[in-house]
């Protein structure tokens, strides 16, 4: 009798774990994408905003010291970019972008030390003109926090000097208006991002060399701040935010020493940070980022040591491994291979990937552990010259690939 009890308490669990693993949702993965580079000069620290399918970067400032007012269109279409035209002022940097009832805007930024701008500027895409509109009204700054909530602009903090002040815009009246001094310690350089009709402040820098991780949230109906969770990695400013899906991203960005290159997202409803892939390309932070449809976009930024970029990168949610197999194509080089041949797991890698080699009947004959980024496989000795496939896995994929060995 006792046997027999222990087997039902045991099919109990079994029962029980099944249905736990029929009625958990799949998690979702996310894969970067390289898109097309943008083909004006390098540069960061510039104004960024998307309306409609089209991205848009403006201003900005690159190698040695050239400061921008030009403008380009990215259609995310077609994957190709167009020069549209020029900021009718002075060339800036540090300067903040959003769109509202499918125009964009450029507001404060900075020509040098000296002359810091309060100017907001109206593009119109449909006919490429720029329009002054009324002056932020604040003293000049740059390097402001911007959001945006139901077809209106909040927009805050920056340098100099440091204070707490945000106001909001409203295109249609062209007024602003001032609303709740943000609460935590005035700072520049921090991100801002809406999400559920309440917006939000992350990070930030104050000189000389003090960065921060925290987090609050904004709350538009009884205009109010609340402290949320500390954002859960390293102090950072000019980091990289967007949203989509209903989803909230952040991270990239740096200090005064050192850029990172993760990637998180931020459930508000939880108040959960979780990590996600990381940028498979260099560490920055003073990027550009906008959102479009069901994808975020990261241009550029400061690569350090007087080094920028002009890659565009894509960030997109992957639910299901066949969605991720059309995501992903491995491609191994050289192939067809002699002695090895290396793939480069960049932007999909999960921990423990493994990568499989089979004979045509079948036959394990290799397999290997895999890291992040470029991995380069050593074919035992005891492999021929003939056609095989590899198989890749890890936790929510799985690919096979031909590999051919000419000895």
């Amino acid at each position: 009798m006792a046997k027999l009890t222990f087997i039902r308490e045991v099919m109990k669990i079994k029962i029980t774990v099944i249905i736990l693993l029929l009625s958990t949702p799949a998690l979702s993965s996310y894969v970067w994408t390289q898109r097309a580079s943008f083909p004006g000069a390098a540069r960061f620290e510039a104004a960024s905003f998307a309306i409609g399918t089209n991205g848009y970067i403006s201003c900005g400032i690159g190698f040695s010291n050239t400061k921008y007012n030009d403008c380009w269109e990215w259609n995310s279409v077609a994957n190709i970019w167009t020069q549209k035209a020029s900021l009718p002022s002075s060339v800036r940097y540090g300067c903040g972008g959003f769109s509202l009832n499918g125009k964009g805007y450029v507001v404060c930024g900075w020509i040098s030390n000296q002359s810091q701008l309060n100017q907001l500027w109206e593009f119109d895409p449909i006919i490429n003109v720029w329009i002054q509109k009324a002056d932020y009204p604040g003293i000049g700054r740059y390097t402001t926090t911007i959001f945006t909530i139901n077809n209106l602009a909040y927009v805050g903090l920056g340098f100099s000097p440091y204070n707490s002040k945000f106001y909001k815009y409203d295109g249609v009246s062209d007024i602003w208006t001032q609303i709740a001094n943000f609460p935590g310690i005035p700072r520049q350089n921090a991100s801002g991002l809406s999400l559920n009709g309440k917006g939000y402040v992350i990070g930030g820098h104050v000189d000389p060399n003090t960065d921060y991780y925290d987090c609050y949230e904004y709350d538009p109906v009884t205009d109010t701040w609340t402290q949320k969770a500390d954002f859960t990695s390293f102090a950072r400013f000019g980091a990289t935010e967007f949203v989509f899906n209903n989803t909230a991203f952040f991270g990239m960005g740096g200090t005064y020493q050192t850029n990172y290159n993760d990637f998180y997202s931020y459930d508000p409803v939880n108040d959960i940070w979780t990590s996600i892939t990381s940028l498979p390309s260099t560490s920055r932070k003073s990027t550009c980022s906008f959102s479009i449809g069901n994808a975020g976009y990261v241009y550029g930024g400061n690569l350090m040591n007087n080094m920028l970029s002009n890659d565009l990168w894509e960030l997109s949610e992957v639910s299901s491994t066949t969605e991720l197999s059309e995501k992903i194509s491995i491609k191994p080089f050289p192939n067809p291979c002699s002695t090895e041949f290396a793939f480069n797991t960049s932007g999909y890698y999960q921990h423990g990937a493994q990568l499989f080699i089979y004979t045509s009947d079948g036959k394990l004959i290799q397999k290997a552990d895999l890291t992040n980024g470029v991995n380069v496989i050593k074919l035992k000795p005891e492999i021929s010259t003939g056609t095989y496939h590899a198989t890749y896995i890890q936790q929510d994929f799985k690919t096979t690939f031909k590999l051919v060995v000419m000895r």
